[in-house]
C-alpha cells in the first residue's frame, strides 16, 4: 500500500472555447503490441488491488489522448485517419525510467505536473499505468480501483455528471488520460491484456462493495478481448 502522505490527485487541464480542455496535436507514433483490451469486470482474482492509488488526470478535447507513450524508432508515413485516432480506450504500462522518457504531452497541458508525477515514481518497486478513455463531454469518470497480476491489469470506474455550472455539449466527447501509480513492480513484457469497467450510476463505495462480494458485474458493457495491432487498440 502507498503511504497516505503520498496519496494525491493531480489534475492538469488545457483550455478550449467549447468548455473542455485543450485542442492540440501530438507528435510521434504509438508503440505496437499484441496485447488485448477488454471492458467488463471489477477486480482480478488472485491479484493485488488498490482503491486509492496516486493518480494524475489530464482531460482534453483532442483527437489523440493528451498523454501518450510513443515509439521513437517508428516512422509514420501518413496521418492516421480521425476515426482510428479516436479509439475509446488506450492503455500502456511504464515500467522503467527509460520508457517514461517516451511519454509525450499534448501542447497546452501542464508538462511540469506530469514530469513531477513521473519523477516521484520509484521504478523497480512501482509501475505507472497509462489509461486514456473517450468520455462524453457532460460526464466525467472517477477511478474506483485498480487491480493487477503479473500478466493483466484491470481498472474500475463510475461515470458521473459534471457540475451543472460547467458548460458542455451532449454530442461532444473528450479524452481523460490517467497516469496511475501501481505500488508494485510489473514487467511490461509479461502483460498480455488490460481490462476496464465503468458503472453508470452511484459512487465508488457501491462499486467496491460489489467487488468485495466477488461479483464481476456492474459495468456498462463487456467486450470479448481481441488482439490489438496498436497498443491500446480495442
Amino acid at each position: 500500500m502507498v503511504p497516505p502522505t503520498r496519496r494525491h490527485l493531480l489534475q492538469a487541464a488545457t483550455a478550449v472555447a467549447a468548455g473542455l480542455a485543450g485542442c492540440s496535436g501530438l507528435a510521434g507514433d504509438e508503440s505496437s503490441s499484441g496485447r488485448s483490451v477488454s471492458e467488463g469486470g471489477t477486480t482480478l482474482p488472485k491479484g493485488a488491488s488498490e482503491s486509492d492509488p496516486d493518480v494524475l488526470l489530464v482531460r482534453a478535447d483532442t483527437d489523440r489522448p493528451p498523454l501518450r507513450v510513443v515509439d521513437r524508432d517508428a516512422e509514420q508515413t501518413e496521418p492516421e485517419p480521425r476515426d482510428r485516432q479516436r479509439r475509446r480506450i488506450r492503455s500502456d504500462l511504464i515500467d522503467s525510467a527509460s520508457r517514461a522518457e517516451r511519454l509525450v504531452v499534448a501542447d497546452g497541458v501542464d508538462g511540469g505536473s506530469v514530469t513531477s508525477f513521473v519523477s516521484e515514481t520509484e521504478f523497480g518497486s512501482e509501475t505507472l499505468y497509462l489509461e486514456s478513455k473517450l468520455v462524453e463531454e457532460c460526464f466525467r469518470l472517477e477511478l474506483c480501483s485498480i487491480s493487477w497480476r503479473s500478466d493483466e491489469v484491470q481498472t474500475d470506474y463510475v461515470r458521473l455528471l459534471r457540475p451543472y455550472d460547467e458548460s458542455c455539449s451532449a454530442d461532444e466527447r473528450g479524452y481523460e488520460s490517467r497516469l496511475i501509480r501501481i505500488p508494485g513492480a510489473i514487467d511490461r513484457d509479461e502483460v498480455n491484456s488490460f481490462g476496464s469497467s465503468v458503472g453508470g450510476s452511484g459512487g465508488c463505495d457501491g462499486r467496491r462493495a460489489v467487488g468485495a462480494e466477488g461479483s464481476g458485474g456492474g459495468g456498462e458493457s463487456t467486450d470479448t478481448p481481441t488482439p490489438a495491432s496498436d497498443r491500446g487498440d480495442e
